[in-house]
């Protein structure tokens, strides 16, 4: 599942960007191709005509509803089991504990510009040869950009990747930038299982579980490493276009042959760097793993401001599990719900108040509320200074 969802993820961003981007024509900049009435119609899978080329080519209209009408099931869920552990625990004890926090919140939301810090070194790194002259500080302003959407919507982190993406349209290649977020989503999920991997290692002695559920988090440790093995390996060998093919005879996708090519083209970039760029693909994934390991920090502050005893083992202990959870739970729109639930269910595991636990929930849920907010500011500013789409003389094509 781990793996399905992750391969999906990624290789529905490029499908949807570059065809958003660089539709038609195949370049992103050249100006749309304007079709007399009759070249616009089509025909559906039923038989009958359909108004625009789009209409006749969307990957799966009825299946992409039932995926919304999916995302929008689980929210609701998950909504449902925030109200519900708010009511089982008590609205009171849970305020109060915010109240205890009191401005150490600020100190809670400042620290996340660590992990912004770290994975935006990890994008960096993840650039195919050569890398664009792009500044450190805008790449870092278009991934809490990116960030933002993912906070906010459901749309499984794909919104994200495809805003990065268009705000990179003016300086960077769609093709390569595309290839970057690919990369940089491999070397991220990389990171995310390493960091699982050392931190069960160093405190798997301070988690009191019966023997069998011991191995059981064990052997999904492994699970995970295999998946992530697998993942490069895909990637290595080109997963879009085999994507695209896949999808296209299941009947979820049809696309033009300019699309299959650029898919293909993307698929020879992101081979190229794993060929040549080994150690550039090896430094993303130590930052992202630096990226993952900042939570930990957050945790200690988190408890420190709840006034719950705080070592760092205890932090490692409660992010590194929180973080399998976040893995196994990826399908969750914004985790709302279970970022909340599962630290109920990791305190209690711990022997801790489960109020605290919520109350760590809640204040996550805050600072990324906060950075949401920033990011959405930052690119607002960003659009502002985009050229038009349709500019050719200053959108770098593929």
């Amino acid at each position: 599942m781990y793996i399905v969802g992750a391969r999906w993820r990624e290789g529905a961003c490029a499908i949807w960007t570059l065809r958003v981007l660089a539709w038609p024509g195949g370049a992103v900049g050249r100006r749309p191709v304007r079709r007399p009435a009759a070249a616009i119609r089509g025909i559906d899978r039923s038989g009958h005509t359909t108004d625009t080329l789009a209409e006749a080519e969307a990957p799966g209209g009825a299946s992409r509803r039932g995926l919304r009408l999916l995302d929008r099931g689980l929210l609701v869920v998950g909504l449902a089991l925030f109200v519900g552990l708010l009511h089982h625990i008590g609205t009171r004890a849970v305020l109060e504990n915010l109240r205890v926090a009191g401005w150490g919140i600020a100190a809670i939301c400042l620290q996340e510009l660590l992990a912004f810090g770290a994975n935006t070194l990890g994008w960096w790194f993840a650039f195919p040869s050569p890398r664009p002259s792009i500044s450190f500080v805008r790449l870092l302003a278009v991934r809490m950009a990116g960030d933002s959407i993912n906070y906010l919507t459901p749309t499984a982190t794909l919104g994200g990747e495809f805003v990065r993406v268009r705000l990179l349209r003016d300086r960077v290649a769609t093709t390569a930038a595309v290839a970057s977020v690919a990369i940089a989503r491999v070397g991220q999920t990389v990171g995310q299982i390493a960091f699982i991997m050392v931190g069960l290692w160093l405190v798997i002695d301070e988690i009191v579980l019966p023997p069998a559920l011991h191995r059981g988090l064990l052997l999904l440790v492994g699970v995970m490493v295999a998946a992530a093995v697998l993942l490069v390996v895909l990637q290595r060998r080109g997963a879009f276009a085999p994507l695209l093919r896949v999808l296209q005879s299941a009947g979820l996708a049809r696309v033009s042959p300019g699309l299959e090519r650029q898919l293909q083209r993307l698929d020879q970039m992101i081979a190229a760097f794993h060929a040549t760029g080994g150690w550039a693909f090896a430094c993303s994934s130590v930052c992202f793993f630096l990226g993952w390991a900042a939570g930990v920090l957050e945790v200690y502050l988190i408890l420190f401001f709840l006034q719950v005893p705080v070592t760092v083992e205890r932090a490692l202990t409660i992010e590194v599990l929180s973080t399998m959870l976040d893995a196994l739970l990826f399908f969750m729109p914004g985790t709302v719900g279970t970022q909340e639930g599962g630290k109920v269910l990791i305190f209690s595991v711990l022997g801790l108040d489960a109020a605290k636990g919520l109350s760590m929930g809640i204040l996550r849920r805050i600072r990324q509320l906060v950075w949401a907010g920033i990011g959405l500011i930052i690119m607002w500013r960003l659009q502002a200074g985009l050229r038009p789409i349709s500019d050719s003389t200053t959108v770098r094509t593929l």
